[in-house]
């Protein structure tokens, strides 16, 4: 598939707080997808015997094994700076040198350090959760957003309280503005040329979800301004401050108890450069978090997921999926029970707050 060939992640457009919840602690074998890792690290923290992480990009995967070198090598404070929480968005190139002296210090394949190396000049100066296509875009729309339009929304992430924060909000929000916006940015066009290379799932022949996708966007992002406190939504402050400038909205992998508990953790590693369907014939799983997707698989190897892991898989085997705009139709769930209160939970916990989930358990 054209869209996973490059490094298209180096943040997490996911908040991993579901999978890590569901995630029983010292599982014997866990199935992850890659994407930049960010989803991975919270996994780890949990401390299975064993993990497979699975992705059909190399870079993705060498992305990965650098942050949990990082995370196991670095103190908490030096891992913010050198993957970019801090400093990631400098005025200068004074952050340079440190960040070469930090990679350094990692335990990393020939392959992966090489493969950094190369590219030092990109992640030196300002770290490497902005380096992704999939960050820039959305930086880019960012700035976009704030300097085009001169809707400055500092104000409303300096809110210490919902209450505090729809005054804010009902001053500085221009809805108008923000609606005209999106069906520009937002359009399938947009989406699927620029961001998805032709993949996006979200085109009005494959999506589930009855809104459009820039209305979609509007609606869900009004909810999230007026419902939840956004200083605490790293999603939110990269999209419109441009950085996490509000370290209590730092992701679950930035997080002082999951370093902790990585650096903690004997969890043995496997980076595997596969297709996901052909790894989960092949083992057997307590725990598979398939990210969204199966929102790019045909509808055919969509429903049968379940049906297609290893004969192996235990009871109690926990599976958690996540949909973008077009929900996996029809799942064949024999042998399985959907967990629909967990699904509810899920939607309401997870702060990126586009995801439907589902949920099943092994019978």
């Amino acid at each position: 598939m054209a869209y996973f060939d490059t490094l298209n992640y180096t943040l997490s457009n996911e908040d991993t707080r579901v999978e890590a919840a569901l995630l029983k602690e010292r599982a014997a074998k866990v199935f992850s997808i890659c994407g930049s890792g960010a989803r991975v690290l919270p996994l780890v923290a949990r401390s299975p015997e064993a993990l497979d992480c699975v992705d059909l990009s190399k870079d993705q995967l060498m992305l990965c094994e650098l942050r949990l070198a990082a995370a196991r090598t670095l103190s908490n404070d030096e891992y913010l700076f050198f993957l970019g929480y801090r400093g990631g968005i400098p005025s200068d190139t004074t952050g340079d040198d440190d960040r070469r002296e930090l990679f350094k210090r990692l335990d990393l394949g020939d392959e992966t350090r090489a493969f950094w190396n190369e590219r030092a000049e990109a992640w030196a100066p300002r770290g490497f959760i902005f380096l992704g296509r999939w960050e820039s875009h959305f930086q880019k729309l960012g700035r976009l957003f704030r300097h085009g339009l001169r809707m400055d929304m500092r104000p409303i992430f300096e809110a210490h309280s919902i209450a505090e924060q729809l005054e804010l909000f009902d001053k500085h929000w221009r809805p108008l503005v923000f609606s005209t916006f999106l069906k520009i940015v937002a359009s399938e066009y947009v989406f699927n040329k620029f961001l998805y290379k032709g993949h996006f799932s979200g085109v009005s022949e494959r999506r589930t979800e009855s809104r459009s996708p820039a209305r979609f966007i509007e609606e869900e992002f009004t909810r999230i301004f007026t419902t939840t406190l956004v200083r605490k939504n790293y999603f939110m402050q990269i999209l419109f401050l441009g950085g996490i400038l509000y370290e209590e909205g730092l992701p679950l992998e930035a997080q002082v108890s999951t370093l902790n508990a990585v650096r903690a953790s004997k969890t043995k590693i496997s980076y595997r450069q596969e297709n996901l369907l052909e790894v989960l014939r092949g083992s057997s799983y307590d725990f598979i978090s398939l990210s969204d997707t199966i929102s790019y698989l045909p509808s055919d190897a969509a429903a049968e997921v379940l049906q297609g892991l290893g004969p192996g898989t235990p009871t109690g085997a926990t599976a958690v999926i996540r949909s973008f705009l077009r929900k996996p139709a029809a799942i064949d769930a024999k042998g399985w029970t959907q967990l629909t209160d967990q699904n509810e939970w899920a939607q309401k916990l997870d702060t990126t707050a586009v995801y439907e989930f589902e949920i099943y358990q092994k019978n």
